[in-house]
């Protein structure tokens, strides 16, 4: 998987740890050949998104959007979008890092562009436990 990570944002971006974390679940999930693109945005930013493609008003921590359907070297698996702002306030409420809750969003991000959701509770669960997994292996 090719790996572009955008950010807009004046926030320190771990990019090489999120690179390793994106490389340990394709070893495991082996997606299809493509790129994947992570946006790091402002509250602003993702607010706008929510409302247009998810009819909410207000902000969100990740969205995550599938591009293309068919897989093949040049398809983009899909967008994830991180509130840099949001993240911020989780990793304080939760008492975290920054980068540990960037790390988690991502993983989050990439698991729904996988097929995992997290709407009836018995997905919820199968989808925490992945993320669990995944962001245990990275301490």
């Amino acid at each position: 998987m090719h790996l572009n990570i955008i950010s807009q944002t004046d926030r320190r971006i771990p990019r090489k740890k999120i690179g390793e974390l994106i490389t340990l679940i394709e070893e495991e999930e082996e997606p299809p050949d493509s790129t994947l693109n992570i946006i790091f945005v402002g509250d602003s930013w993702i607010r706008r998104l929510n409302r247009e493609f998810r009819g909410i008003a207000g902000t969100t921590d990740v969205l995550s959007f599938n591009i293309d359907e068919e897989p093949g070297e040049d398809c983009i698996i899909g967008e994830i979008y991180v509130s840099t702002d949001t993240a911020a306030k989780n990793a304080r409420s939760e008492q975290v890092s920054f980068t540990e809750e960037l790390l988690r969003l991502c993983c989050h991000g990439l698991l729904h562009l996988l097929g995992y959701d997290h709407i009836k509770a018995k997905d919820s669960k199968v989808m925490q436990t992945r993320e669990d997994y995944y962001l245990g292996r990275m301490k």
